[in-house]
C-alpha cells in the first residue's frame, strides 16, 4: 500500500498561508519571487481575493495626461502629475495601467518620480497588484531626454539588415526600461501599402516578408531577455487588423480587404509576431468590410487566438471602445460599446482620459450580461503578464537597468543604422560623392529641421517641436558644414520646416557663386491623423523651389527627408542625384553629409514602390494583369505599371561584380527549400557592402492568377576589398505556395522564375 505524502500536503498548507499572508498583511514590500506551478497558484488564489471592482481596474489603461494638472493632451507643453488623481485611480478605481507622457519627454530623474510614485501607491492598496506603465517608444526611447532615436521603421526596412534592427531594439529596449518602463507599443506590423496613410513611416514598407521578419526580429530581441530581471521590455503588435490599408488614406477608417488579401498580405506579418513571443497586441482602430475590428469576435478570438495561437494581452487603441459608439456607430451607447468589446475578447481598455469603462463594464459584471468567468480570463492574462514582467517581485525602478541608458555606443549605433537606411534613387553622371572642394548652397525647408528627419513620436506625440529636441542634434545644414567645412557651405536660411521664407529666396542670385545646389525638399513630422492629406504630390511650393533651381543650371542633387513617397514625377528627370533619407533619427544629418562626402556608401533598397502619378498606386507584388493596358484594337503592352522607382531600387558607389550562380538542387521538389548560389566580387580597396532581395514569380497556378516577383528573401552583406565571397540565401518551401481565400495552403509542381541581382533563371519543381 502506498503511504500518502504527507510532505507535500503540509507544502500547499504552508505555501497556501503564505500567499494568503502576501495579499492580506499590511506591507508596502514586493512579493517573493515564483517558480511556473507557485505563480499560477498564486494568480488562481489573487483571482478568487479581487472584488469585480477590482479585476475591473485591472482591465482599465488611463493616460498620464489625464492624471495630471491640465486636461490638454497634445500641446507639447509640459504637464504636472496630480497626485490626488493617480491615487484616485488606483484606489478607487483600482486602474492596473497607465501610459504615456504629459505634454512631452521627461528626464530619467523626472520619469524615476513617477513610476516610483505611482507604484508606491499601488502597493499601499490592500491587494498591492503593480501597475503595468506603457509608453510608444517607436524608434528610440522617445519620451525619454538624452534617449537615441534610430531611424523609423521604413527606414529600417530599407537597410534590409536585421543585425542593424536587432541591434537598435536592443538600445531601445535599454533606454526604455531605464526610464522605469517595461511595456513599449511597438512594433507595427500593419503593411504599408496605402502610400497616403499618415503612419506609412511606422510600417516595415509594402512587403508582408520584411514587415513580418523586420518586427518578429524587434519582438524576439525586446522579449528575449529576462524581463524579470531587469532587461527588456514587452512588445506590443499593431494594429490588428489591415490598420495601414484605409480606403481613403486617412487614419482611422474604414478598409475593404478580401479574404484573399488578408491572408496574403496582413495576417502573415502578425504571424511572425506571435511566432516570436511577442506578450501584448494592439487592435485596428478602423473597421475592415465594415465591421470596427474592436466589436469583431472573428478577428479578434477566431482568427488571432484559435487560428493564429496567441496568448497574450489584447489591449485597445486610444479612446476606440467608446469610438465604436461615437464614431463607427455600431453600439447605441458607450455602455452597449464597452459589452461589445469584451465579448470580441479585448483584455485592456485604453480609456484614456475619464472613468466609464470601468463603471460600464462592473454594471455589465453584475447584471449577468458579462460573465465574471469571462473578466476571468482577461484579468488573469493581466496578472500574468505583470509576473512575467517581474513587478509582483519588483516594480519600482530597476539600478541595474538605470546604466544602460546614454551609453556612448548607442549613437554609433544609430549613426550605422542611419548610414544604411538611405537610400540613393539617382546619380547621374556619378555626381556623388562629391569631391569636396566644391562650393555648395544649400536650400529648401529640410534643411535646417530637427523635426523632419524624426518623425512622429519624437520628444513629442507629432514630433514637430523644434524646441524639444537636444541642442546637439544636427540639422543637416550643420552636419553638412561639419563634413565640408564653413568655407564650402552657404545656406541663406536654415529656418525650421515652416518657415515662409524658404520660398521666398531668389535661388538664381544664391547660386552665383556655388557649384552644386543641394536641394532639401519632403514633410515635416506628423503622427495619425495630423498627418492626413489628399494629395501625395509635393506642395505646389516645393515644386516651385525644385524648377527654380533647376533653372540656375546649376547641378541639383535633391535630398528628400519625408515618411512616405511623395511624388517628384514633374521634376525629378533634371535632378542630377536623388538621395531618399525618409526619416534617419537623431544621426540622421551626419548620416547624409557623410553619404554626400562618400564617407558612407549608400546601400539601402526601397521598401515600398515609389509611384509616378497618382493614378497608378499598384504595389510590386502585383498579378501579370495589373500591368496589361490596351493599346490600338486587338493589342495590348505591359505598360500599367511604371513606377517611378521600383520596390527594391537602391544605387551604391562602388562597384561590385554582382553573379547569380545556380540552384543547389539539380531536382528540386515541393516541401523542400532551395539554396541560391552567388557571388559577389568587390575590386575596390576598401570593404563594401550590400543589401539585395530576392524574388520568385509562379509561372502558373490553378486556382488563383499568381502574384509576380514576390519578395522571399532579402540580406545584407559585407565583402571584404579585393576579394569575393560565395554564399546562398535561400528560398524557404512555403514560398514555393499559394493561400486562398479561407487560409489554406497550395502546392503545385510546375516552373517558377527566381530574380537575384536583376537576372532571372527558371526552376522546376517536382512533386
Amino acid at each position: 500500500m502506498q503511504l500518502p505524502n504527507y510532505n507535500s500536503q503540509i507544502h500547499f498548507f504552508l505555501k497556501s498561508a503564505l500567499l494568503i499572508c502576501l495579499i492580506s498583511c499590511e506591507t508596502t514590500e514586493f512579493y517573493p519571487k515564483l517558480n511556473g506551478s507557485e505563480e499560477d497558484e498564486f494568480i488562481g488564489m489573487m483571482l478568487e481575493k479581487m472584488s469585480i471592482e477590482d479585476k475591473v481596474g485591472q482591465m482599465t489603461q488611463l493616460n498620464l495626461g489625464f492624471l495630471s494638472s491640465s486636461l490638454s493632451q497634445h500641446d507639447g507643453k509640459p504637464k504636472q502629475v496630480d497626485w490626488d488623481k493617480v491615487k484616485t485611480a488606483v484606489e478607487t478605481y483600482r486602474v492596473g495601467s497607465i501610459l504615456n507622457t504629459a505634454g512631452r519627454a521627461y528626464s530619467l530623474a523626472r520619469w524615476h518620480e513617477i513610476i516610483n510614485g505611482i507604484q508606491e501607491i499601488a502597493l499601499e492598496q490592500p491587494l498591492k497588484i503593480p501597475v503595468v506603465y506603457g509608453i510608444d517608444a517607436i524608434h528610440g526611447a522617445t519620451y525619454s531626454k538624452g534617449s537615441t532615436l534610430f531611424p523609423h521603421n521604413i527606414g529600417m526596412a530599407a537597410t534590409r539588415n536585421l543585425e542593424i534592427v536587432q541591434a537598435a531594439a536592443e538600445v531601445c529596449a535599454a533606454e526604455t526600461r531605464a526610464s522605469g518602463i517595461r511595456w513599449n507599443f511597438d512594433p507595427v506590423f500593419d503593411v504599408g501599402r496605402q502610400p497616403l496613410w499618415p503612419r506609412f513611416p511606422e510600417t516595415f514598407g509594402e512587403s508582408a516578408l520584411l514587415c513580418g521578419k523586420m518586427g518578429g526580429a524587434i519582438v524576439s530581441t525586446y522579449e528575449n531577455f529576462n524581463l524579470a530581471k531587469g532587461q527588456g521590455v514587452a512588445a506590443c503588435m499593431k494594429h490588428f487588423i489591415g490598420y495601414g490599408v484605409p480606403a481613403s488614406g486617412k487614419d482611422r477608417t474604414e478598409a475593404y480587404i478580401s479574404s484573399l488579401e488578408l491572408w496574403e498580405h496582413h495576417i502573415p506579418p502578425f504571424q511572425f509576431g506571435v511566432n516570436a513571443g511577442a506578450s501584448t497586441l494592439m487592435v485596428n482602430s478602423g473597421s475592415v468590410n465594415g465591421v470596427p475590428v474592436h466589436a469583431s469576435r472573428n478577428f479578434l478570438t477566431t482568427l488571432l487566438r484559435e487560428r493564429m495561437g496567441f496568448e497574450g494581452v489584447i489591449v485597445s487603441d486610444w479612446q476606440d471602445i467608446i469610438r465604436l459608439h461615437s464614431r463607427h456607430q455600431v453600439a447605441r451607447s458607450h455602455r452597449d460599446a464597452v459589452k461589445m468589446a469584451i465579448d470580441a475578447g479585448l483584455d485592456m481598455s485604453m480609456v484614456p482620459n475619464e472613468y466609464s469603462f470601468s463603471e460600464h463594464l462592473v454594471d455589465l459584471v453584475r447584471s449577468g450580461e458579462i460573465t465574471e468567468e469571462r473578466i476571468d480570463e482577461s484579468v488573469r492574462r493581466i496578472l500574468e503578464f505583470k509576473m512575467k514582467l517581474g513587478l509582483f517581485s519588483n516594480p519600482k525602478v530597476e539600478e541595474t537597468a538605470v546604466k544602460k541608458f546614454g551609453l556612448s555606443e548607442y549613437e554609433d549605433i544609430a549613426l550605422q543604422a542611419a548610414e544604411a537606411s538611405l537610400v540613393l534613387l539617382e546619380n547621374r553622371n556619378e555626381i556623388l560623392p562629391l569631391r569636396g572642394d566644391e562650393k555648395l548652397l544649400i536650400v529648401g525647408p529640410t534643411c535646417g529641421s530637427k523635426s523632419a528627419l524624426h518623425g512622429s513620436w519624437s520628444y513629442t506625440w507629432q514630433g514637430n517641436v523644434e524646441s524639444a529636441y537636444p541642442n546637439e542634434t544636427l540639422t543637416i545644414v550643420e552636419a553638412i558644414t561639419q563634413v565640408f567645412g564653413t568655407d564650402q557651405v552657404k545656406c541663406p536660411l536654415n529656418g525650421g520646416f515652416d518657415d515662409s521664407l524658404h520660398y521666398k529666396l531668389d535661388i538664381e542670385k544664391a547660386a552665383e557663386s556655388s557649384d552644386v545646389i543641394i536641394l532639401c525638399l519632403g514633410e515635416n513630422a506628423y503622427a495619425e491623423s495630423p498627418g492626413v492629406i489628399d494629395d501625395l504630390n509635393l506642395p505646389k511650393n516645393q515644386v516651385k523651389l525644385a524648377l527654380d533651381a533647376i533653372a540656375t543650371g546649376k547641378p541639383v542633387i535633391l535630398v528628400l527627408v519625408e515618411g512616405r513617397g511623395r511624388l517628384v514625377s514633374q521634376f525629378v528627370e533634371d535632378m542630377d542625384a536623388v538621395l531618399l533619407a525618409l526619416r534617419p533619427g537623431s544621426q540622421g544629418a551626419m548620416a547624409i553629409a557623410r553619404t554626400l562626402s562618400g564617407l558612407s556608401n549608400p546601400s539601402g533598397l526601397l521598401p515600398f514602390t515609389y509611384h509616378r502619378s497618382t493614378g497608378d498606386l499598384i504595389p510590386y507584388d502585383h498579378r501579370f494583369s495589373s500591368k496589361i493596358t490596351q493599346g490600338p484594337p486587338g493589342t495590348f503592352t505591359e505598360l500599367g505599371f511604371r513606377p517611378q522607382w521600383p520596390f527594391g531600387h537602391g544605387m551604391s558607389y562602388d562597384k561590385l561584380d554582382c553573379e547569380f550562380v545556380d540552384f543547389s538542387c539539380e531536382q528540386c521538389f515541393l516541401g523542400d527549400s532551395v539554396d541560391v548560389n552567388y557571388r559577389l566580387t568587390n575590386k575596390n580597396q576598401d570593404e563594401t557592402s550590400k543589401s539585395f532581395d530576392l524574388y520568385l514569380s509562379d509561372d502558373y497556378a490553378t486556382h488563383i492568377s499568381p502574384r509576380k516577383r514576390v519578395l522571399v528573401a532579402f540580406d545584407h552583406v559585407r565583402v571584404p576589398p579585393r576579394s569575393f565571397i560565395d554564399s546562398t540565401i535561400t528560398i524557404p518551401a512555403n514560398a514555393f505556395g499559394y493561400v486562398d481565400g479561407e487560409g489554406t495552403w497550395h502546392f503545385e509542381p510546375g516552373s517558377f522564375t527566381v530574380e537575384l541581382f536583376g537576372e532571372e533563371k527558371s526552376i522546376i519543381l517536382e512533386e
